[in-house]
């Protein structure tokens, strides 16, 4: 799974929105709870999680779970689904400082609803401070292509969910967990492959996420797995599969519409 973190040039910029965000390949209710920008491959499904910040999402990603949600600072891949009540990444609290509270170590700009309030404005210290522990937490959380978190999950900030990994409705996560795996539990612990070794070598050879599949929806059953992986295998050394190549979107709000960046190149 190649994640990249560069800036990629925007091409085209636009006002939106969020009935227009649809034209672009984004469905959100709202979209009231994104919070600083999401960068996206189309199509993507995001259905209004409770907060959604500074987020990476590949082509056809879901997220479920209307206001149940939360998602901080991830990559996550094409195909990727997020389940309802699931928190990706949220920000640690440093429990070697005088105080754990947010007050201690956050920044107007980490949390500019809370300095909404003079009194936290009053307290907290200022970006004229030289120390900050929010600005030290660079870890992102990588949640791989076909991934899928299920509902009322954990997962630690910084873990990478390996690609087509299956983590179990309720688990913690708080381990890395490799491709193709079944975790559950709390702590989540690998039970199973989804396939036999030999089919997960395949699938990741293959990397089935990379292609246009649309076309070829009537000429395979996707509930057969090895024929399915015949099929591609095929068309791929034969070099006919399409690549796949979304237009993506960077988008931040923008009192209460969206200001869209069409960038210059997909994601993955």
């Amino acid at each position: 799974m190649r994640f990249s973190g560069k800036n990629i040039g925007a091409v085209v910029i636009q006002e939106v929105s969020a009935k227009g965000l649809l034209d672009l390949g984004l469905f959100v209710v709202s979209g009231g709870t994104i919070s600083g920008s999401i960068t996206y491959e189309r199509p993507a499904w995001v259905y209004d999680p409770r907060i959604i910040r500074d987020s990476y999402l590949g082509a056809f990603t879901l997220i479920n779970g209307q206001v149940t949600t939360s998602i901080y600072r991830c990559w996550i891949g094409r195909y990727g689904q997020i389940g309802e009540g699931v928190v990706l990444g949220p920000p640690d609290h440093p429990t070697d400082w005088f105080s754990t509270h947010p007050f201690s170590f956050t920044r107007e700009h980490y949390q500019p609803r809370m300095y909404q309030l003079p009194d936290f404005r009053d307290l907290a210290p200022d970006d004229s401070e030289d120390y900050s522990f929010a600005e030290t937490l660079s870890l992102w959380t990588h949640i791989g292509h076909e991934a899928y978190v299920g509902a009322g999950s954990f997962v630690k900030r910084g873990i990478r969910i390996g690609d087509g990994a299956v983590i179990g409705a309720g688990s913690v996560v708080t381990h890395d967990i490799p491709p193709y795996a079944i975790a559950v539990g709390a702590p989540a612990r690998v039970v199973r492959l989804r396939f036999p070794e030999p089919v997960v070598e395949r699938m990741l050879a293959l990397r089935w996420w990379r292609f246009n599949l649309a076309p070829h929806k009537h000429k395979v059953n996707f509930s057969k797995v090895e024929a399915t992986l015949d099929y591609f295998e095929q068309r791929c050394a034969e070099g006919t599969l399409e690549m796949l190549s979304p237009d993506t979107y960077r988008v931040t709000r923008d009192a209460g519409n969206f200001r869209a960046e069409q960038l210059a190149a997909p994601l993955y």
